[in-house]
């Protein structure tokens, strides 16, 4: 057997930051199942498979912890040491299969174990060694991150990847270099949907499944379908594999993906509730939501928290927008569909957080707030899980002075970046103790401020030389925008917005020191 064990290795996956693999997230979450989050604030932290490495790297920089990880590719061990090397946090990062890192000696035992996607897409004899690793290694009170494809969400799309598979070991794949037999993969599915095919006019969504994997990036299509293994389950057969572990399910780590309202119609709202057993629950919520991938915690020894435990553990968290107040949506989409967020309790937590520079907040603290006093208590714990699980808050931390300079070199690095490639799309922030998701424009302008430019103007000829300079363009409408006076007069309107909304939250989240761009 090669050294890849039949994962597909011909192109390096994406660059994704996970926000919910961040260690403040998980203690949330478990909080919003009533149960003891038992990490502590310097985690030792392991992620097996951790692919381009920026999730663990932002995590390991923005942590007083210690972070340990593995992956077998050594292209991408090479890029994510890269990252390591610029923050210079305590992190271990190894090429190693899981064999042999599960044989490793110097392993400490570790408060969390994460793991994203991989299960998916490896043989049942290294998720034998993965569980084996959890078994021996995840302290008790541990927490267990496991996210992967599902049942029934993808039963309907299976025999697709089939198709992709046998046409990448028997049609021509063997003859095309990685991006053309991903192209010839898709386009050979097509022409079988073209031809008549009775399947996929019998399955329409598998029909649009097609056609959404023509828009989707090749690198992604390449490891989610081209490997040996493609391993889907049901939530009771994880549940059932992780018993020998010692693991209990506490929830999922989208936090929305918890909260039926935002899941599930009236109808099926009332039948979930009336179903006692966990897994049997977590089963019918995934047939009724149709879902294709799972985001699960799991605790080794997990602890129920009685009521007035569980309520003060709240009071004492801090929350920070993550997002200009002015970029907060009043609708989201979830399971269930558009969902809008009441304006008459939403915009009121919104002005809250974003009062005084977006400094954050306590939970104790807003409760206080004048802004809030028509809102319950159990209303503002609601409205901050909601916030929170859209991607709009985090919980915020007091960091260290070693954390906030292991963020402000990585970030640098990022920036340097920046002027060469635009596959990251995150910056670090010591306030959160993760990655904030930031565009290349946004970047752009973050460096400018950095190198003294200040006011919107200054910001926008900075970013249009740059542009310039590249042979760069913008692109409006879908087509490329050739002249100066255009480029400049969009580059404005972003720059502009960026000085009122976006410069003051990323000074209160330290991503710009406070004292740079007129702060």
């Amino acid at each position: 057997m090669a050294w890849s064990y039949g994962y597909f290795t011909d192109l390096n996956y994406t660059h994704g930051y996970y926000p919910e693999m961040n260690p403040a997230m998980l203690r949330l979450a478990c909080l919003c199942n009533a149960v003891e989050p038992q990490l502590p604030d310097a985690p030792s932290y392991l992620e097996l498979g951790f692919g381009q490495g920026v999730t663990i790297n932002m995590l390991a920089a923005a942590s007083s912890g210690t972070y340990w990880g593995t992956d077998f590719n050594p292209a991408q061990t090479v890029e994510a040491r890269k990252l390591a090397d610029a923050s210079r946090a305590d992190i271990h990062l190894y090429d190693d299969s899981f064999e042999e890192f599960a044989n490793r000696r110097d392993l400490p035992d570790f408060d969390v174990i994460a793991l994203h996607g991989i299960w998916s897409w490896i043989s049942e004899k290294n998720r034998k060694i993965i569980t084996d690793i959890i078994r021996r290694k995840l302290r008790p009170g541990g927490v267990a991150y496991i996210s992967y494809n599902c049942l029934p969400g993808w039963a309907p799309v299976v025999p697709i990847r089939q198709l992709m598979s046998l046409y990448q070991d028997y049609g021509g794949g063997k003859m095309s270099r990685p991006i053309e037999m991903i192209e010839g993969a898709v386009q050979f599915a097509e022409e079988i949907a073209k031809a008549g095919s009775y399947y996929f006019r019998d399955n329409p969504f598998a029909r649009h499944h097609l056609e959404q994997m023509g828009k989707q990036g090749r690198n992604y299509l390449g490891h989610e379908y081209m490997n040996a293994d493609w391993h889907l389950e049901h939530f009771s057969d994880m549940a059932r594999s992780l018993d020998e572990a010692k693991l209990t399910y506490v929830g999922s780590a989208r936090l929305l993906d918890g909260i039926d309202a935002f899941q599930l119609n009236e109808e099926g709202t009332r039948f979930v509730s009336q179903i006692g057993h966990p897994i049997m629950r977590e089963t019918v919520r995934d047939f009724l939501v149709n879902r294709r991938f799972r985001t699960d915690i799991f605790i080794k020894g997990a602890r129920p928290l009685p009521g007035r435990e569980h309520r003060d553990a709240w009071y004492a968290l801090a929350f920070v927008l993550v997002v200009p107040e002015i970029d907060v949506p009043k609708k989201i989409m979830c399971a269930r569909g558009e969902v809008v967020l009441p304006a008459d309790k939403y915009d009121l937590i919104i002005e809250a957080l974003a009062d005084d520079g977006y400094r954050p907040k306590r939970v104790e603290e807003l409760l206080k707030d004048d802004k809030l006093q028509k809102l319950k208590a159990q209303d503002i714990v609601d409205l901050l899980t909601v916030l929170t699980g859209a991607g709009f808050a985090a919980p915020a931390q007091s960091p260290s002075e070693k954390v906030s300079e292991q963020c402000r070199a990585l970030n640098q690095h990022i920036l340097q970046r920046a002027l060469v490639s635009m596959d990251l799309h995150h910056m670090v922030s010591p306030v959160t103790g993760g990655g904030i998701g930031l565009n290349h424009m946004t970047q752009l302008f973050v460096r400018a401020t950095s190198e003294g430019k200040d006011g919107a103007e200054a910001l926008a000829n900075y970013v249009w030389d740059f542009l310039d300079s590249t042979g760069e363009r913008l692109v409006r409408d879908g087509n490329k925008i050739e002249a100066k006076d255009e480029n400049l007069k969009e580059i404005r309107i972003l720059a502009r917005k960026f000085v009122k909304f976006g410069r003051p939250l990323l000074q209160a989240l330290q991503i710009i020191d406070a004292s740079e761009g007129g702060g």
